[in-house]
C-alpha cells in the first residue's frame, strides 16, 4: 500500500476512534423525560488494485471513500408520542475521475462528490381511539402493494370486533433519493383480516402513475404446515404470482419448503418503486439520474428447500436446494437474464463439537446455463465462513469463495475468487469496532478493466446507545 495511502488510513481511523470516545461521553442523555436510543455506523473504506492497463482511459489505482449512518429514537411514553430519524452522509475523500474502475454513485454526486440522504424522520402518536389508532406524519416508508418512501401522513386502525381487522391508509409526496420526479402525489392502503386462528387475508392498494394492486394469503393449519400465496398487479398488468407450502417433520426436524414464481416483465414507468430497474449505460456517467439495482424479464421460477439437523452432531445443520428458472417466450436473455438450473447445498455448525464461540457454514453450488458462447454454461463454485469469538470481546472471521467459471455472471458473485478476514473487538458494551480485508480477482476485471484484483480495506465502528 503506498505511503500516502497509509497515512489518509491512520487519520481517518484516529478520527473514528475521537468520535467513538466523544459519543459515548456527550450522546447519552435525556431530554424532557423522554428515553434516546441513538445508533452510529461509521466507516471508512480504502481499495486499491494493481495498475490499470495502459489502454485504459482513466488510470486510477485506489479510492478512499467515508460513511455515516445514524439513527435515533425519540421516546415519551406517557404521552404515547416517538420521534424516530435515520439519516446517512457518503463522502469520496479522494475525487475518483469519471470512468475509473472505483467510480460509484457518490462520485455522480457533483464537484463535491458527497451525498446525504435522510431515509425518515417522523412522528409516531399512538394511544388515539382506545389505544386502537397510531398515526405517523413526516418522512417514512410504507409497505404493501408496493414498498414507497414519502412525505406525508400514515394511520394505522385496529378494529378487533370486526374478524380481528387492521386498516392502513397512507398518502404524500414521493421521496426518491436516485431520481428527479418532482412534487408526485403518492397514496394507497392495506387492509388485513385475521377470520381464523392461523389465517391472515390481505388487500393492498397503492395510487400513483398508475394503481398497484396486491393480495395475499397466510395460513398456518398446523404446528408444521404453511402455506403463503401473493398475486400483484399494477393497473391491468399482473406483475408476479408467489406461492409457496413449508412443513416440518417433528420427529427429525426435517424442514421442506416448496414454492412457485411466476414473474411478469416490466410494464409500467411507475415499477421503480416496486423493483428497481439497472441501466448499464448511465453506471458511470457523470451525473446520475436514476439509480436502478436490477432489471428482470418475465420468468418462472421453482424452488425446492430442505434442511435437516444432524441429531449425532451437535449443532450441525445440512441443508440442499434446488432452483429451476425459464425464462418467459420471446423474452431475450442477457447479461441479467438465463434460463438456468442449480443445486446448492451446505452445513452450518454453530460451537456444538467445536468449541465455545466458534460458527461455520460451507457448501457449493452446481448451475447450468442457456446463453451464448460470451458466458459460461455451466460452472461449480465453493464457500467457506468462519467465526471464533475470543476472550469475550474479540471476535476473529475468515471466508473464501471460489467458482471455476469466472466470466462475469450475475446469477452468483461476479469475482471468480474472493477472499475475506476480519478482527472486531467489543470496546464497550453498546460500541465495536472492527477491521476487514476484501482481496476480489476475476477474468471480467483484467478483461474489461484492465486489472487483475480488487483489495479492499474497511474499519467500521457501531455505537448503539
Amino acid at each position: 500500500m503506498a505511503g500516502q495511502h497509509w497515512q489518509r488510513f491512520k487519520l481517518v481511523t484516529g478520527l473514528i476512534l475521537g468520535c467513538c470516545l466523544l459519543a459515548t461521553s456527550t450522546m447519552a442523555m435525556e431530554l424532557g423525560g423522554a428515553d434516546i436510543s441513538m445508533q452510529s455506523t461509521t466507516k471508512y473504506r480504502l481499495q486499491w488494485s494493481d495498475s490499470p492497463a495502459p489502454e485504459m482511459l482513466i488510470q486510477d489505482d485506489s479510492d478512499q471513500d467515508f460513511f455515516e449512518t445514524l439513527s435515533a429514537d425519540i421516546n415519551w411514553r406517557e404521552q404515547g408520542l416517538t420521534f424516530s430519524t435515520m439519516a446517512s452522509y457518503a463522502k469520496d475523500l479522494d475525487g475518483t475521475k469519471s470512468g475509473s474502475i472505483f467510480q460509484d454513485y457518490t462520485d455522480s454526486r457533483g464537484s463535491h462528490r458527497q451525498d446525504f440522504e435522510c431515509y425518515y424522520a417522523y412522528l409516531e402518536k399512538t394511544g388515539l381511539l382506545d389505544d386502537n389508532l397510531t398515526i405517523r406524519a413526516g418522512r417514512q416508508y410504507a409497505y404493501g402493494a408496493e414498498s414507497i418512501h414519502f412525505d406525508g401522513l400514515w394511520t394505522h386502525l385496529d378494529i378487533p370486533s370486526w374478524l380481528n381487522m387492521e386498516v392502513e391508509g397512507f398518502g404524500g409526496l414521493v421521496v426518491q433519493h436516485y431520481s428527479d420526479l418532482g412534487p408526485s402525489g403518492i397514496g394507497g392502503g392495506n387492509l388485513r383480516i385475521h377470520p381464523l386462528s392461523g389465517l391472515s387475508l390481505e388487500l393492498n392498494a397503492v395510487v400513483f402513475e398508475e394503481t398497484s394492486w396486491e393480495t395475499q394469503v397466510y395460513w398456518q393449519p398446523s404446528d408444521i404446515w404453511t402455506v403463503r400465496g401473493r398475486v400483484a398487479f399494477i393497473n391491468d398488468h399482473t406483475r408476479f404470482i408467489d406461492a409457496s407450502l413449508s412443513t416440518t417433520i417433528p420427529t427429525t426436524g426435517t424442514t421442506l419448503d416448496f414454492s412457485f414464481y411466476r414473474r411478469y416483465a416490466i410494464s409500467s414507468q411507475a415499477d421503480y418503486l416496486f423493483d428497481f430497474s439497472y441501466t448499464l449505460d448511465e453506471a458511470l456517467s457523470e451525473t446520475a439520474h436514476s439509480f436502478y439495482l436490477m432489471q428482470e424479464q418475465g420468468y418462472i421460477e421453482l424452488d425446492f428447500r430442505i434442511s435437516q439437523p444432524v441429531s449425532f452432531v451437535k449443532g450441525l445443520t445440512v441443508y440442499g436446494r434446488y432452483t429451476n428458472r425459464t425464462l418467459a417466450e420471446g423474452d431475450d436473455e442477457d447479461l441479467y437474464n438465463t434460463d438456468f438450473q442449480r443445486v446448492t447445498a451446505g452445513f452450518d455448525l454453530e460451537e456444538g463439537v467445536t468449541w465455545k464461540g466458534f460458527k461455520m457454514s460451507a457448501g457449493f453450488s452446481r448451475w447450468w446455463e442457456d446463453r451464448d458462447k460470451f458466458y459460461e454454461e455451466e460452472s461449480t463454485s465453493w464457500f467457506v465462513d468462519l467465526h471464533q469469538e475470543l476472550f469475550e470481546r474479540f471476535a476473529l472471521e475468515a471466508g473464501y469463495y471460489h467458482k471455476n467459471e469466472d466470466v462475469n455472471s450475475l446469477i452468483e458473485d461476479e469475482a471468480s475468487t474472493r477472499w475475506r478476514s476480519a478482527i472486531g473487538y467489543q470496546m464497550c458494551e453498546h460500541s465495536r469496532i472492527k477491521l476487514e480485508y476484501e482481496y476480489a480477482e476475476d477474468d471480467y476485471y483484467e478483461e474489461e478493466l484492465g486489472i487483475d484484483h480488487i483489495n479492499t480495506l474497511t474499519v467500521s465502528l457501531d455505537l448503539d446507545f
